[in-house]
């Protein structure tokens, strides 16, 4: 087990880089075209696009589990590094967050939603290429919407908005706070136990 005592930029650039190319290598593979094979698989990179984005903000706020401190909400998180990084709205991500990392991670299988005033439902659709990635959609009647979530397009997305000019790493570069963080996060990721 790993643990750091100060930041290293080294590191952080080295370790943001590599899961931004598997992300792109294995989301890749689920679509390639294989005769005979099964098809396209679009949940799996749908899953790890979000634990990638999970991964980010956690190095971001300097947490990853908030088992521990229960003021702490990993929604809340992932929302403002997506609208922070990489540009999408909070509306969007919101709703993102709750189809595609909880319910597709907790049911094994995305699920529409009903806004809690009932006046709007959200269908999702997944694929690559896709014409409106992120942006909510108005669909079939008044009320009905569909969240796209390209497959492709996040990860460009998260190279952006992570190894950018103007992107996460960028900002680590530049401020002592979230260097702290990252290094309190990365020995906590580092150092996980558990209870036999």
């Amino acid at each position: 087990m790993a643990t750091l005592t100060g930041f290293d930029p080294q590191i952080a650039k080295a370790q943001f880089e590599q899961r931004i190319q598997s992300l792109e290598e294995d989301t890749k593979r689920c679509f390639w075209e294989i005769p005979g094979g099964p098809g396209e698989a679009y949940f799996p990179p749908v899953l790890y696009a979000f634990a990638t984005i999970d991964y980010f903000s956690s190095y971001w706020a300097g947490w990853n589990d908030s088992g521990r401190d229960k003021n702490k909400n990993q929604t809340d998180r992932l929302v403002y590094f997506m609208v922070k990084y990489l540009g999408y709205r909070e509306k969007e991500s919101k709703i993102a967050v709750n189809i595609w990392r909880h319910k597709l991670m907790h049911t094994g299988e995305p699920r529409d939603l009903k806004a809690t005033n009932l006046t709007e439902r959200y269908h999702w659709k997944i694929g690559i290429n896709l014409p409106n990635h992120m942006i909510l959609t108005l669909i079939a009647k008044p009320g009905d919407y569909e969240l796209q979530f390209d497959c492709y397009a996040i990860v460009r997305d998260l190279r952006t908005g992570v190894l950018g000019p103007s992107g996460y790493l960028s900002d680590l570069g530049g401020s002592t706070d979230l260097q702290s963080r990252f290094v309190d996060c990365f020995n906590e990721m580092e150092n996980y136990t558990t209870h036999l």
